[in-house]
């Protein structure tokens, strides 16, 4: 459901409503099939998980009498437990990783030069790594690890991650190709 009415009391029109992309998991399928294999990949939620998923992923169908999204595995960017997300709440599924932004005035070329924060129009794309996925299913079932470990700090490019917001701080949810 769309927010009707903000904290500070503002009242927004249908267009201007903030579309939900978290939710609980209410059932499952058996997993994907991998295409040139056959190998099934199981499903990285269960009936019970909560979701954050993208805002413009998932099918919004009714069912019962009550609204549902429909979405692949692939559009999970985070799973967590209890009624709110938080830090410690989080995992990721897959290959992908939890990078908190940095989003300090400046940034250090590989060369040495401090670019400023107002050159830098675009999202944010540096970032210490806080959480890591499982890895990415090979066709033939094995696990491939992804190569970033907790603590490590990486860059990757504008506007490959998908921003979060956790317990009032700024993440990049980054999936690796």
């Amino acid at each position: 459901e769309s927010e009707k009415e903000t904290e500070g009391g503002i009242i927004l029109s249908q267009k201007a409503q903030v579309k939900k992309t978290e939710g609980l998991v209410v059932s499952t399928g058996p997993g994907r099939t991998h295409q040139e294999s056959g190998i099934l990949f199981e499903m990285p939620v269960t009936s019970g998980d909560s979701v954050l998923y993208g805002k413009y992923d998932g099918t919004e169908i009714d069912y019962d009498g009550s609204k549902h999204m429909l979405i692949r595995d692939t559009d999970i960017m985070v799973k967590y437990t209890g009624d709110k997300l938080t830090l410690d709440s989080a995992e990721m599924t897959s290959d992908s990783i939890l990078v908190k932004v940095n989003r300090s005035g400046e940034e250090e070329t590989s060369s040495g030069l401090l670019i400023a924060s107002t050159a830098n129009k675009g999202k944010a794309s540096t970032g210490e790594v806080v959480r890591v996925g499982p890895g990415r299913m090979a066709a033939n079932g094995e696990l491939m690890t992804v190569d970033v470990s907790v603590g490590d700090f990486v860059k990757f490019r504008d506007f490959a991650g998908n921003e979060v917001t956790i317990e009032k701080e700024d993440y990049a949810v980054v999936r690796f190709p």
